[in-house]
């Protein structure tokens, strides 16, 4: 039977179009065995130096989203391919906030871990600081799919700041800002592939960042309170919670602990107003408060926040997004054991899994001044300070321990839960990495947006003295001594911790005792072998000793790495 014209034309259009696919299919795999471009999943499979296999995070996992000029990695993680039995393994999932900036070694992970070994220590704690600076729960929920295939125990979710200003936000830097959240999905699938980041590296624009400009690069990116788009973005907001709670979460019986975020209202001024609305609204809190009006202060300094046209901080109504995702969340159980023929959950346990909203944001007002938060448990806007997140850790812990009793990996009441002091020499948080922290936010300080707030000279001069101060104590003849011992006491203590191995040796290198920190930081190098402020204190550790072979291995490494970390240049010409 004859084909008419337009059955012809038709095949045809088919035809040209399965061609098309299997070219376009053609190239993209051909990108990829040539390795050109990233994965965007968080983990990938890494061999050990004695041949083991484990789970590592992908370090340029942002980099089809911001490009690799603006790239932010996720902190280092290393988790065997098989959980071992009696582990109870937690995802901390969000933003900078979330990872513990500007020092992630003292983050709410690393906090918790150490709460829930000291009151359960028959019990394996792995807890995985899962959060990346810059992104938004449309790259979390990604996060949190790929580690829903690490067999998790449970899922905590802090996120909420960088929902307006991170990809696929109004006015974000990295991605075009879309409504519907079929197209978002579609986009993100689309950045993964090695077709789209070609045509992205091709069609880079002359005038793109060269580099990582921190808030700064926000300066432009203006919304008022009553922009429609927000609308869209809390909708997104809560697609992408159900999506983390239902699709990463229930599917494979973890738990979700969904929390409410801090900001800091009382002791910080907006960062732009429109019209100046906000800045008005804030000094009208500042008065009610001096008059000791604490509820009418409390309402003022949240509507100062919700009129912040530099949309940094989590406003009022994303947290209420928060607080109110239970009621639209239809929970169905599983466990978190799999049946290695099937892959898929047995169900034996329907106590397993679940959701939960802890409200962080409110039991640390509660122990604010004036039931307002402020610089008692934040840096600055939206960072938590160690205390803050030590307070964080104790709000969570009750779920925590109602988690482990429902699987059966406690039975008896949790111990007591360790002071602040105690949590931070087990963190190695001594007088030179509180150093360290007050330099970077005295240099974070004295840079936009912060030069543009009304309490910004305020500020700027309190976080000096305080530098002064530390600087002042680690000039001490004795304070090397005193480091040292701190350092030897909390590396006993945690003789498998790599991280506050790296940083007690950085800091003994820093004090000019290369010789003490060189086994430290092997140690570390020996667990996580690319972690770039390793191998730069390592580098100068073996140069500080005459080696210098070790040493330019050490840099070229890091160099490879991270070609502009800011002590490699000063490595290169020694």
């Amino acid at each position: 039977m004859p084909l008419t014209p337009g059955r012809r034309r038709l095949l045809l259009a088919l035809f040209t179009l399965a061609s098309a696919a299997l070219l376009l299919c053609g190239v993209e795999l051909a990108l990829r065995l040539a390795g050109f471009g990233h994965s965007p999943h968080f983990f990938r499979k890494a061999r050990t130096a004695d041949g083991e296999l484990v789970w590592r995070e992908n370090r340029n996992f942002t980099a089809p989203f911001f490009g690799e000029a603006l790239v932010r990695r996720p902190q280092p993680v290393r988790l065997p391919l098989k959980k071992a039995p009696g582990t109870y393994r937690i995802f901390i999932l969000g933003s900078s906030a979330a990872m513990g900036d500007p020092e992630p070694a003292f983050s709410l992970a690393r906090v918790l871990e150490v709460q829930l070994r000291a009151a359960y220590p028959t019990v394996r704690f792995e807890v995985v600081n899962a959060a990346v600076t810059a992104i938004n729960s449309h790259l979390v929920r990604g996060i949190a799919a790929d580690c829903a295939q690490l067999e998790p125990d449970l899922f905590i979710v802090y996120e909420g700041h960088n929902e307006v200003i991170g990809p696929f936000g109004p006015t974000g830097v990295f991605t075009p800002f879309l409504k519907s959240e079929t197209a978002v999905r579609a986009f993100v699938w689309l950045k993964g592939t090695r077709l789209a980041q070609l045509a992205a590296r091709l069609g880079r624009r002359s005038d793109a960042p060269a580099g990582w400009g921190g808030m700064e690069m926000f300066l432009q990116q203006q919304i008022r309170a009553d922009d429609p788009r927000l609308d869209t973005v809390r909708a997104h907001f809560q697609a992408n919670l159900r999506a983390i709670i239902i699709d990463s979460g229930q599917a494979v019986g973890a738990k979700t602990l969904l929390c409410t975020v801090a900001t800091n209202q009382r002791d910080f001024a907006p960062f732009l107003s429109a019209d100046g609305e906000a800045e008005r609204v804030y000094q009208q809190a500042k008065l009610a408060l001096d008059a000791g009006r604490d509820d009418e202060a409390r309402d003022l300094f949240q509507r100062a926040l919700d009129l912040d046209t530099l949309r940094f901080r989590t406003d009022s109504r994303l947290n209420q997004v928060i607080r109110a995702l239970p009621g639209k969340v239809r929970i169905t159980n599983f466990p978190s054991s799999f049946s290695e023929e099937t892959a898929k959950p047995k169900v034996r346990n329907t106590n397993f899994g679940g959701i939960e909203v802890v409200d962080l944001a409110a039991a640390l007002a509660a122990k604010s001044p004036h039931g307002i938060l402020g610089n008692e448990y934040l840096y600055e806007h939206v960072h938590l300070t160690l205390r803050g997140t030590h307070e964080a850790a104790l709000a969570l812990l009750p779920s925590v321990a109602a988690d482990l009793a429902a699987r059966g990996l406690v039975t008896a009441p949790a111990a007591a839960s360790l002071p602040l002091d105690l949590v931070g020499r087990h963190l190695g948080y001594n007088t030179h990495e509180q150093a360290m922290i007050t330099l970077e936010l005295v240099n974070r300080f004295s840079k936009p947006p912060f030069t543009g707030q009304s309490d910004h000279a305020a500020r700027l001069a309190a976080w000096q003295r305080r530098a002064d101060a530390a600087q002042a104590l680690l000039a001490r003849p004795d304070a090397t001594d005193a480091l040292r011992e701190l350092g030897r006491l909390a590396v006993a203590a945690s003789p498998d911790d790599w991280l506050l191995a790296r940083n007690t040796g950085a800091m003994l290198v820093a004090r000019q005792q290369p010789a003490e920190a060189l086994p430290l930081l092997q140690r570390a190098a020996a667990w996580i072998d690319d972690d770039v402020d390793t191998l730069v204190a390592l580098g100068w550790a073996h140069h500080a000793l005459g080696h210098t072979a070790e040493a330019e291995t050490a840099f070229a490494k890091a160099r490879a790495l991270e070609p502009r970390y800011p002590n490699l240049q000063k490595a290169e010409t020694e």
